[in-house]
């Protein structure tokens, strides 16, 4: 190999890990298919690209344990999109900073086709979260159990890596009640669909996901919170709000997260038991 081949080889590396190490990366925590997740956030990716200049990247996870993991670390995302409850984990142990949430809270939807599920004695009911730190999953459960239905006894406990796949798993058959959160509910059921199902329960709103951030990658915590702040009050924020059905923006601080501490705990828990 020539002295001009390995100068080129060289070179072609040296762009490469530099264009890597200058892109920025979106977590999303995955509370519905990947593909739903990017088209979803596709708003908020172009803006932040015009805005900083710089290629965004918007990745998730197979599942919210092993998203929660990764923002724990601080090490794999520059911006952090993520549930109430593992938003707290990711300030605690990653060093993120909450910044904003969505207006409209995150109401917990339990569905099942049998309106009358819960007074048909056919135990164990099979009932299908997002995963164990997913947090419709953890309000339902606790809803559930003050109800009397006791995992193992009255409830077996399964697990999906999308709000979409449950849906199918529903409608033909295959569970007996499913879990997701409200703008899951109205975002990914059509009418034809919602006529065949029923809730269940709606939980009161809690605290909606939240949008963590630090100084990283060359971007400044100050600087990420003007961006955020732009990109609410810009044609891009406010399309990826009708695509959501989230209404409007927030913003948050750790103080506002304190009431989620016995769910928290149970996350932290379930996540390094």
């Amino acid at each position: 190999m020539n002295l001009k081949t390995i100068l080129l080889v060289f070179f072609t590396l040296y762009t490469f890990i530099n264009a890597q190490e200058n892109d920025i990366t979106i977590g999303i925590a995955p509370h519905s298919s990947t593909r739903v997740i990017l088209e979803s956030h596709q708003d908020l990716r172009l803006f932040l690209e015009k805005h900083f200049d710089r290629p965004v990247r918007i990745v998730t996870a197979k599942n919210f344990s092993e998203f929660s993991k990764r923002s724990n670390t601080g090490t794999f995302y520059d911006l952090v999109l993520t549930s109430p409850n593992l938003a707290v984990l990711a300030q605690k142990m990653g060093d993120y900073e909450p910044i904003m949430t969505y207006k409209k809270g995150l109401s917990t939807i339990i569905l099942s086709k049998d309106k009358n599920i819960l007074k048909k004695e056919k135990y164990p009911l099979h009932v299908i979260g997002l995963d164990p730190v997913s947090f419709p999953t953890l309000d339902a459960q606790k809803w559930l159990d003050e109800q009397g239905f006791n995992e193992d006894e009255k409830i077996k406990y399964t697990y999906t890596s999308a709000t979409d796949s449950s849906i199918a798993i529903l409608l033909n058959n295959h569970a007996d009640m499913i879990i997701m959160s409200l703008p899951n509910y109205l975002k990914l059921l059509d009418n034809k669909m919602k006529d065949k199902v029923h809730v269940i329960y709606q939980s009161e709103p809690k605290p909606s996901r939240v949008y963590l951030a630090k100084d990283r990658n060359g971007i400044t915590l100050n600087e990420w919170k003007k961006a955020l702040d732009i990109f609410t009050k810009s044609k891009e924020g406010q399309n990826h709000l009708k695509k959501t059905r989230l209404e409007g923006f927030k913003k948050i601080e750790s103080k506002d997260l304190d009431v989620l501490k016995p769910i928290v705990e149970k996350t932290m828990k379930r996540l390094y038991k």
